[in-house]
């Protein structure tokens, strides 16, 4: 018998694996597809530094998660192209300036290491002179970026060094519970007996925690980027986001953009599933009904009564999810986001973008992750719904969760994280895009 499984390969389930590893438990890994298919090596992967004096508690999670960055190659012995230059927001317009106000108040209270600094234009432009066009100011936080890919491969490697049992292809269709506790976790194939388990299946957890008798009502957002050519080195400072557009540039000198802090061009794929929670949603749909567009994703909609069917057929719950889950990114909006970055980056005026493609985020209504263990069940565990924030929340969630599962007492401060808030009436945030 394992003593836990960890069903999602992405960044939470695997660094969740690696954790329990280090301190000697045996883990089993599934996941439906490979290591990091979907969102976790498709994300801008933006981070939380160390820098200036930090704030709030000492164990508050985007704290430890800013200090295990800092880190991150050094304890799991792999690269991860740390880019430490700093998260830099541009401000061009009155419109902007209130939300920033608004993002600063925020910022404030929960990041581990709030410091910034507002830079006018002409010292912005003194200190970066690769921005130009006309704009107020810039806000300089402390921060960076990593490389997803790198991270899942370095993770990969540190999993095998640790004896973790990764099974790739291997989906997950429900539980054995009996006495308050999971027994067994179905897959396709077998039934594979447990000391506990962990849900971290990102968009795909909800499911999987309803077949447990928990619900997290979360939304299926699609999260689209694009990658130019290589540009001039240095062409972007650090993580750089403006209203429409949010920008890094790799090592190999190509530009990854996403969306904005006030435009994020997301595209929701509607659900049977959204019916459930439409009454706690449309209120936050419709106010963000300028930034959100909806699409039907017909693959998904199959999927969706293919599982309702099996559970008919079978007399239980039986979970099914889609497998190379692979969303179009709408390369003509991406083209919009690139001409807006060029007007304040003038070294990306030729750039082209050389591929476009989206992942998948898990929002909550708060936009806070769910982490702990799921009410009822002695032995099961969840870490989701980080709502696009996996990388900055991700050291300091799965070092949590993994001191929960064989402690019951977590290190970290996850009051505002715990599973029984869904119970009751959640406060749903004004800018919840």
């Amino acid at each position: 018998m394992h003593e836990v499984v960890v069903v999602g390969g992405g960044l939470i389930g695997l660094l969740t694996a690696c954790e329990l590893a280090e301190r000697g438990v045996g883990v089993l890994l599934l996941e439906k597809d490979d290591i990091g298919f979907e969102q976790s090596a498709r994300s801008v992967a933006a981070v939380n530094l160390p820098g200036g004096t930090s704030v709030g508690r000492p164990h508050s999670m985007l704290k430890v998660s800013a200090d295990e960055w800092s880190t991150f190659e050094s304890r799991w012995e792999c690269a991860v192209d740390l880019n430490d230059e700093g998260w830099h927001i541009l401000v061009a317009d009155e419109e902007e300036e209130r939300w920033l106000e608004i993002d600063r108040a925020v910022w404030n209270q929960t990041a581990g290491y709030p410091g910034s600094e507002f830079l006018d234009p002409s010292t912005a432009r003194e200190r970066f002179p690769q921005l130009a066009g006309p704009f107020l100011g810039l806000e300089v936080r402390h921060g960076g970026h990593v490389d997803a890919v790198l991270v899942m491969r370095g993770l990969r490697s540190a999993a095998q060094r640790l004896g973790i049992d990764v099974r790739c292809g291997e989906m997950v269709t429900g539980f054995e519970a009996a006495g308050g506790a999971v027994r067994a976790v179905r897959t396709e194939r077998e039934s594979i007996a447990c000391g506990a388990v962990a849900v971290a299946a990102g968009v795909w957890s909800s499911q999987l925690c309803d077949s447990l008798g928990f619900h997290v009502p979360m939304q299926r957002v699609r999260a689209p980027a694009a990658e130019t050519g290589p540009v001039p080195t240095h062409s972007i400072p650090g993580f750089l986001r403006g209203s429409t557009f949010g920008a890094r540039q790799n090592r190999n000198g190509t530009v990854r953009v996403t969306g904005g802090y006030r435009y994020s061009a997301m595209l929701h794929d509607l659900s049977f599933r959204d019916l459930r929670d439409m009454r706690l949603w449309a209120p936050a749909l419709w106010q963000n009904r300028k930034d959100v567009a909806f699409r039907v994703d017909a693959r998904l909609l199959a999927t969706e009564l293919a599982c309702g069917w099996a559970s008919l057929r079978s007399g239980r719950t039986r979970t099914v999810v889609p497998r190379d889950y692979n969303p179009t990114a709408r390369p003509r909006d991406r083209r919009k986001q690139l001409r807006d970055l060029a007007r304040f980056v003038p070294a990306l005026g030729g750039a082209r973008i050389h591929r476009a493609f989206a992942g998948v985020i898990d929002l909550t209504p708060d936009l806070q992750p769910v982490i702990g263990r799921i009410p009822g069940l002695d032995n099961a565990y969840v870490s989701t719904g980080f709502s696009g924030h996996g990388y900055i929340y991700g050291p300091g969630a799965c070092h949590a969760l993994a001191r929960v599962i064989l402690e019951d007492e977590p290190g970290v401060d996850l009051e505002p994280f715990r599973p029984e808030r869904l119970d009751g009436k959640l406060s749903m945030r004004t800018q919840i895009f």
